[in-house]
């Protein structure tokens, strides 16, 4: 069975000690994408829906493969450009898991993990590990849910941790994570609510436990989206909505920002892509999301 790798540490970014919305939001729109078509899902996710099931429009949005479509027409009307990032960016880090375990990688780590599938997405990989770095609340409400629908993860540790107040060095040994052996860190949806010091204690933190040839895959938000500059609807409104529910925007960093942060940390950038890069790579043939360019995904590697 997965044990926690430690007893839930007191958060200060979900100050409340309650789930996160936005992971829950995240796992709602997955799951209404694999009402689709097999040809005409993004994210192909089809265990977002034991979390999505426990919203009451849930079962409105997945009637038919027309209301899943409406749905995420809605919503991508009203978050462009988030969608496309929430359900691609799936797709990516499955592209690159699957390169880094063909290239001998057998650690995982998904920091902020969230309400993330890929452990179970991934069984077939003999031999991977797993550990999910969340906020307690978030972890505990994943686990509690997974519980309830009988789905076993026996290869996951978890790792309660608030990245706002401990070090991923700190903690991380007492998972079992092994220093020695090159890795892959997948740390999405994380970087824009830290505050900058604490983001890049975060990055230093990976790049020291990083052997030669680990990988780190992240994502950002541009500047203009935290202080309410975009010319996006779309990345204004999003951010008044998660303030008002407690989980704001805080870091934003442009492109080459972004890139020094990395460099500066001890990382080479391996590829830098936009929403725009990703719909063009997995949206297949007529896309349904929006093309909004004010987010950014980043494949780096430990030097």
């Amino acid at each position: 069975m997965s044990t926690p790798a430690s007893a839930p540490a007191q958060g200060t970014l979900l100050g409340s000690g309650k789930p996160s919305g936005t992971a829950g939001l995240n796992a709602l729109m997955r799951a209404v994408d694999h009402r689709l078509p097999a040809d005409r899902r993004l994210a192909d996710d089809p265990y977002a829906k034991l979390v999505a099931s426990r919203a009451p429009r849930y079962k409105y949005y997945v009637r038919s493969p027309l209301t899943a479509r409406l749905a995420l027409g809605a919503f991508d009307k009203v978050f462009g450009g988030f969608l496309a990032e929430i359900l691609l960016r799936v797709r990516y880090l499955d592209a690159v898991l699957a390169d880094a375990y063909a290239q001998g990688v057998r650690q995982l780590v998904l920091v902020g993990a969230g309400y993330d599938s890929t452990a179970l997405r991934h069984r077939h990989l003999e031999g991977l590990k797993v550990i999910e770095v969340d906020h307690p609340a978030t972890q505990g409400a994943k686990r509690k849910i997974f519980a309830a629908a009988g789905v076993q993860t026996p290869t996951v540790t978890y790792l309660p941790v608030d990245l706002e107040s401990t070090s991923l060095a700190e903690s991380l040994p007492g998972a079992g994570f092994d220093a020695e052996q090159p890795a892959l860190f997948a740390w999405i949806g994380v970087s824009y609510y830290l505050r900058r010091p604490s983001f890049d204690r975060a990055l230093a933190d990976l790049a020291s436990m990083c052997a030669p040839g680990s990988r780190v895959l992240w994502d950002y938000l541009d500047p203009s989206v935290v202080n309410g500059t975009s010319k996006y609807f779309s990345a204004k409104f999003a951010a008044r909505i998660v303030a008002k529910r407690g989980e704001p925007y805080i870091l934003g960093l442009t492109r080459r920002q972004a890139a020094d942060a990395a460099s500066f940390a001890g990382f080479r950038t391996v590829e830098a892509l936009r929403v725009p890069d990703l719909i063009r790579r997995y949206g297949g043939r007529k896309p349904y999301v929006a093309a909004s360019d004010f987010m950014g995904v980043a494949l780096l590697e430990k030097t």
